[in-house]
């Protein structure tokens, strides 16, 4: 897409890409990626898709001024009649509603009266992010009827934020899939000791805790019984598992 350097906010574009990149946890990325994106591209509602490596719906959408019960209704029914996202829906350039449809007839039609009217969804833009041919997410961007329609400009902030989006979501995307391979395997570790040393329910929770790194009163807190308690089953464990401290503990499970 061609522009004129001129229409872009070079500052607020750059700050976006400083304060977006610096989000390192995937739980976190949408909602602030968001938040911060209606900065230059104010909207009225908003919601920010991801997608697992089979492209399936990874879980529930952030989304801006767009009530759950809307997003069921969507999900149920409504997505049956979304035009726009069969036209576009997988694409790699940024797209506008007023530029897919025929407004006079499409404002005519069920999807558009009992859903996106009804939601002050009125005009809406989006991008899908893509990181080597592979879908990541899909960003919509939503205003009412009474706001003005989304400009050329938009689109084109859209597209430059797509591509470190894209680079900084796949790196979220690896880093979320060790953090899972890490707890599968530290999961089965625990699992093979609990059931070797023959270790009650309880005592399997306090070696969880305590291989997370978790203090005494941290163990408690989360168990909810008291410092004594917790010394007296990390006692029981350390006389079936023959180690003396949490050090030979937390070495010996990971040796398995």
């Amino acid at each position: 897409m061609s522009f004129n350097q001129k229409e872009i906010n070079w500052k607020l574009l750059f700050d976006f890409i400083y304060e977006t990149g610096k989000i390192v946890d995937l739980q976190f990325y949408s909602y602030n990626f968001l938040k911060k994106l209606n900065n230059i591209i104010p909207f009225y509602g908003a919601n920010f898709f991801l997608f697992d490596e089979n492209e399936d719906l990874l879980q529930d959408p952030i989304c801006f001024n767009i009530s759950k019960l809307a997003l069921n209704s969507y999900n149920d029914y409504y997505h049956k009649l979304d035009d726009i996202r069969k036209i576009a829906f997988n694409q790699v350039e940024p797209i506008r509603s007023t530029d897919l449809m025929n407004y006079k007839s499409w404002s005519k039609t069920e999807y558009f009266n009992d859903f996106l009217a009804k939601n002050n969804l009125y005009y809406s833009c989006g991008i899908d992010i893509h990181f080597e041919n592979k879908l990541l997410g899909t960003i919509s961007l939503f205003r009412s009827q009474k706001d003005n329609n989304f400009t050329l400009t938009d689109l084109i902030y859209l597209e430059l934020i797509s591509k470190q989006c894209s680079n900084h979501l796949h790196k979220l995307f690896t880093i979320e899939n060790l953090k899972n391979k890490k707890t599968k395997r530290k999961n089965s570790l625990l699992k093979i000791a609990a059931n070797r040393y023959n270790l009650t329910n309880r005592e399997r929770e306090v070696l969880k805790l305590l291989i997370e790194g978790k203090n005494n009163q941290e163990i408690a807190e989360n168990l909810f019984i008291s410092v004594n308690t917790i010394k007296k089953h990390l006692s029981n464990i350390f006389n079936k598992t023959e180690v003396n401290n949490r050090t030979e503990l937390t070495s010996m499970i990971f040796k398995f």
